[in-house]
């Protein structure tokens, strides 16, 4: 099921005007997509419910170093199957299914329901109903009265920041003739920064923990991922991204090298992979190849970038 729907999101993201990576074959998230300032990291799953702490912590981590929005996009929640137009939440990340995306992206249709423990709901906007409220001359009482809650609801409801159930929100829109049910904006443009953000020591294995260590030791301010198509992301300076894999040449390498470039592309980032071992090659698509003996010689984050930015010019010219 998975492998219908990853190419149905791609095609609606396509449609939408995302410039949309390559499937990243990750644990993480499987592509990346942006358009304008809107940077997507997608998890496509059949059952949002295999979404799990653990998957959310990865995904997480890689949208904070990426200045992205984590989303989930799936078709089932348990046995049910998610509802059009309905935005669910696990872990804290929005997780909505195909029609949902693309109401959303291409027709600029928002969500007004989203589902939380106990069924479904939707926010109010508390101002406007003070005031169509006020303008009726109805007091906080009346309106409790009529909506069979209690006075202290509905001075919430007007306070803002709380929710109710739909049936009472379409009760209070057609008492107070007024529409009061506020759109979601549930993709989380205000990254923020996890709980638990991985340096250099929290490094997958040996290797990655050296190797990161030596580019610590250079100048760079270093953020581990967790199955990724990259083992870090490297910082020179704030707004300059390096993704940043590390392992031995093989297929393997070169399968992440050529992902990391697409990935890099939609988040207008660089891409470096420190090989160790000998290269026959210095560059796999827009990333850029290093040998760990290489690495050693260099002194600063100012002489990385003048490495890479020869490759990448050289790859440019014999093209």
């Amino acid at each position: 099921m998975k492998e219908i729907l990853i190419p149905q999101v791609m095609d609606i993201l396509n449609k939408a005007g995302f410039v949309v990576s390559s499937r990243c074959e990750t644990r993480s998230f499987d592509l990346a997509a942006r358009r304008s300032e809107i940077t997507v990291l997608a998890k496509i799953l059949h059952n949002i419910d295999g979404f799990n702490e653990r998957i959310a912590r990865d995904i997480k981590r890689a949208a904070f170093c990426l200045l992205a929005s984590p989303i989930i996009v799936g078709e089932r929640k348990g046995t049910r199957f998610l509802e059009d137009d309905v935005v669910y939440h696990r872990y804290g990340i929005p997780a909505i299914n195909t029609h949902t995306l693309y109401d959303y992206f291409v027709e600029d249709v928002h969500p007004y329901v989203y589902s939380s423990t106990g069924g479904l709901y939707v926010s109010i906007d508390g101002e406007r109903m003070k005031d169509a409220r006020e303008k009726k001359e109805y007091s906080l009482g009346d309106i409790a009265t009529e909506l069979g809650v209690s006075r202290r609801s509905v001075s919430k409801y007007e306070a803002g920041g709380t929710s109710t159930t739909i049936d009472i929100a379409l009760k209070l829109e057609e008492i107070l003739d007024e529409m009061l049910i506020e759109a979601l904006e549930f993709l989380n443009t205000e990254i923020e920064e996890p709980s638990s953000i991985g340096g250099v020591e929290e490094a997958a294995s040996s290797l990655e923990k050296g190797i990161l260590s030596m580019m610590e030791e250079i100048g760079f301010k270093i953020f581990t991922t967790d199955h990724s198509p990259f083992s870090a992301v490297s910082f020179s300076q704030p707004k300059v991204k390096i993704l940043t894999g590390i392992s031995k040449s093989s297929e393997q390498m070169v399968k992440r090298a050529r992902i990391m470039s697409s990935v890099s592309q939609v988040t207008k980032s660089k891409s470096v992979f420190v090989v160790n071992g000998n290269i026959k090659r210095v560059q796999i698509d827009s990333t850029v190849l290093i040998e760990k003996e290489e690495l050693k010689k260099i002194r600063d984050p100012e002489e990385f970038t003048c490495v890479m930015e020869e490759r990448i010019e050289s790859g440019r010219k014999k093209k």
